[in-house]
């Protein structure tokens, strides 16, 4: 008889990201990536919405700049076919109507880009992460 070693199953958390820009698609998938998520990258608003169905990510990121349908709209047909699925939107400039449509279309933040992965990753971990208390 042959005995099987068991290994832990570990978890790691997976993300959907669709972007305009590759560069900083493939900057913010690598930051991910290192962080333990698991990172799958989608080309259009359509592509990241059919990937949130099959994998059921924890969080779904969206440039606010698709090329196809906007980030915007994209997060809006997310929120109607799965309400609690998370979704930040990132924005070239985010202006307090940006805030109120994020708010609208069901978006559980909106990040400026120029400020970087490094804001992105601070949403993301504050929306997906279960808080202790």
């Amino acid at each position: 008889m042959i005995a099987r070693t068991q290994q832990p199953l570990s978890f790691r958390p997976r993300l959907v990201m669709a972007y305009a820009d590759s560069a900083h698609a493939a900057l913010s998938a690598r930051h991910f990536r290192r962080l333990g998520w698991e990172v799958h990258l989608a080309n259009s608003g359509p592509d990241a919405r059919r990937l949130a169905r099959v994998l059921a990510p924890e969080v779904v990121i969206l440039d606010t700049q698709l090329p196809d349908e906007s980030g915007w709209l994209t997060c809006a047909k997310l929120a109607l076919e799965n309400g609690a699925q998370k979704v930040l939107l990132v924005s070239p400039g985010v202006t307090p109507e940006e805030r109120r449509l994020a708010a609208l279309v069901g978006a559980a933040a909106v990040v400026e880009r120029r400020d970087g992965v490094a804001a992105l990753v601070d949403e993301v971990m504050e929306k997906s992460l279960p808080h202790a208390g």
